[in-house]
């Protein structure tokens, strides 16, 4: 069964138009109506007005030319098959009615009715193939523009030239603003740009590269990134990629971790009291026994046992508050107060260290804590990060509070010695210290409030640039 068309021609001479209609009657494979303009004014008002299959234009039509129609044409934002005519061959027409759209340039004086229905069913062919890629861009795009990892294209020095919507949210800039900047900037490590410009180099691609990003308010944000390298038709070198956001499978798995050593502790601890307290208060009870019995110089050896027997006991105890996760009383109280009394039981010991502490504490809502129990979690690491700060030429701590979203995010940054990977991971664990007079109780102790108010906490630190302490809030 041929196919129905609905053709327009827009040609000025009348003879040509019988011509044509001629031509049309001979078709085999196409059965048609012909609408015919006159002039360019009246094919204009048509094509705005009226949808057609095909559209043959003759390139000469008075003061204008086909080429103005194919403009028209392209405005109404479809791929309709459109052809030039022309008494005579023009390649710089030719070419320009090429790149407005026209699928086919055909001299009237050569034309038969076979080469006219060839470069129509052509032209309907490839009209089709371009509107299945436009709707395929347009599906392509609406997954990308709503995707939410950040799908990208940068170019050879992995700069960004486009980048899903999702980039704005979670970077914190506008789109135009990454276009404009350096990608460097973005890496929490600038020198992580090297590495990977050195892996492209090397192997082409980049699979789940563990990469840490830095948004614009400087929150850091950890994801995974996978990219590859590919040539443009100017063999130009671009690297389209996508980074997956990891920073809350990161938070959980910290989370979990900081639990489990609690709940590790707790079941040493348990052992422990029950293995140690037991003839530890043996112990004690002896002593008492011994008192009268004994000459004046032994009873400094005894009060010696007596007093270290005391401080084994004390430190069970301290162990055991520390890998607690107890309910505890909490009132709607406010962040401030509670971190300007932590600051006031450590500013003698920052002042005999000449330890500037900075703070920026911003009006935030009152949330339900136990203030006393985080007065004592805030106390704990500002006493580590001044004892940090020990041989630093000019030690800075910088106390700022934020609100962002339903979270109010404490930060406690010092310029110290900083620690390496392997402190880091350690750092919450019972008697674990790098002190040589502590016992690694504090922060553990730390650890046991933060969690007991449902709350997170995070370290960031590298050898020699200090650390980072921040602990969000639920609101």
């Amino acid at each position: 069964m041929s196919q129905k068309l609905n053709i327009l021609l827009v040609d000025d001479d009348e003879d040509d138009f019988f011509i044509a209609k001629t031509l049309f009657s001979e078709f085999s494979f196409f059965t048609y109506s012909l609408d015919w303009a006159k002039s360019f004014q009246e094919a204009e008002k048509i094509i705005k007005e009226k949808h057609h299959d095909v559209y043959l234009f003759d390139y000469r039509l008075g003061k204008d030319t086909g080429l103005d129609l194919l403009r028209i044409l392209r405005k109404k934002g479809q791929d309709l098959p459109a052809i030039m005519l022309t008494g005579k061959s023009d390649q710089v027409a030719d070419s320009q009615a090429v790149q407005l759209g026209a699928y086919d340039y055909l001299e009237k004086s050569s034309l038969t009715s076979d080469t006219l229905e060839r470069s129509i069913r052509y032209a309907l062919k490839h009209s089709e193939t371009l509107a299945a890629l436009r709707q395929s861009e347009i599906k392509y795009r609406t997954v990308v523009e709503h995707s939410k990892e950040i799908i990208f294209i940068a170019n050879e020095d992995f700069n960004i030239v486009h980048a899903s919507r999702s980039a704005e949210g979670y970077l914190g800039y506008t789109r135009e603003e990454i276009y404009a900047m350096q990608s460097q900037l973005l890496f929490d490590d600038p020198l992580e740009m090297v590495k990977l410009q050195e892996v492209m180099e090397d192997k082409m691609s980049i699979s789940d590269y563990a990469l840490t990003l830095k948004t614009k308010d400087g929150e850091k944000k950890e994801g995974l990134l996978s990219c590859i390298v590919e040539m443009d038709e100017n063999e130009r070198f671009f690297i389209h990629g996508i980074f997956s956001d990891q920073t809350q499978r990161i938070k959980a798995e910290k989370a979990m971790l900081h639990s489990q050593k609690l709940q590790s502790t707790a079941r040493l601890m348990q052992v422990l009291a029950h293995e140690v307290r037991n003839p530890l208060m043996n112990i004690q009870l002896s002593l008492g026994s011994l008192k009268d019995n004994v000459s004046k110089d032994d009873e400094a050896i005894l009060d010696i046992i007596k007093r270290n027997a005391g401080r084994i006991d004390e430190l069970i105890s301290e162990v055991l508050n520390a890998a607690s996760e107890k309910e505890v009383i909490m009132k709607p109280t406010s962040l401030s107060l509670v971190v300007e009394n932590a600051l006031s039981q450590v500013r003698d010991r920052a002042v005999m260290q000449k330890v500037e502490i900075l703070t920026e504490l911003n009006k935030t809502p009152k949330i339900s804590i136990n203030a006393e129990q985080v007065s004592t979690a805030i106390v704990n690491i500002l006493v580590n990060a001044i004892e940090a700060m020990e041989e630093v030429a000019t030690p800075v701590i910088q106390i700022k509070s934020i609100l962002k979203e339903d979270k109010i995010i404490l930060t406690i940054q010092d310029n110290g010695v900083g620690m390496d990977k392997e402190l880091l991971s350690k750092l919450f664990e019972p008697f674990y210290t790098a002190k040589t007079n502590g016992v690694g109780l504090g922060l553990a102790t730390t650890l046991g409030i933060i969690k007991a108010h449902n709350a997170r906490i995070d370290v960031s630190s590298e050898p020699g640039k200090g650390s980072t302490f921040l602990i969000e809030f639920i609101v």
